[in-house]
C-alpha cells in the first residue's frame, strides 16, 4: 500500500517512470521483488555473493535463460561492468528488441566533462 508500491503497479500506463537501485533483495518480500522487476530496462551490476542467486533469478526471467549461466555471468562482472537487459535499436535499426548486453561504464576520471 505504500505510494512507491503504486507507482510500480500504476505509473507506466500514466507514463510515469521510475530510476530505482537496490543493492539487496533478500530483505524484500517476493511480491515487492516482482514489482520492482516489472521494470522495463534493467542494470545488473555484480552483486554480493550473498545476493548473487536472487539478482541471477530475475536475469533469467527476464532472458529466459538458465539461472546457472547467470550465476556465472554475474559472478565474473569486473568494477565498472554490468549487463544492460532490456530494448534495443534492432541491428537494421528499424526495431526495438529485448537483448541482455554486457556494458562497461565509463569512470567519471577518464569522462571528458571538464574539456
Amino acid at each position: 500500500g505504500s505510494p512507491l508500491s503504486k507507482y510500480l503497479r500504476e505509473g507506466r500506463k500514466f507514463g510515469l517512470s521510475l530510476i530505482l537501485a537496490t543493492q539487496t533483495m533478500s530483505n524484500m518480500k517476493k511480491d515487492e521483488r516482482d514489482r520492482m522487476f516489472q521494470a522495463e530496462h534493467k542494470l545488473f551490476f555484480k552483486p554480493a555473493d550473498t545476493e548473487l542467486k536472487a539478482f541471477a533469478d530475475i536475469a533469467a526471467l527476464a532472458t529466459r535463460q538458465k539461472v546457472d549461466d547467470w550465476i556465472l555471468k554475474l559472478s565474473s562482472l569486473s568494477k565498472g561492468e554490468c549487463y544492460s537487459i532490456g530494448k534495443t535499436l534492432s541491428p537494421d535499426g528499424e526495431r526495438l528488441v529485448s537483448k541482455a548486453l554486457k556494458i562497461r561504464i565509463t569512470a567519471l576520471e577518464e569522462r571528458s566533462f571538464n574539456e
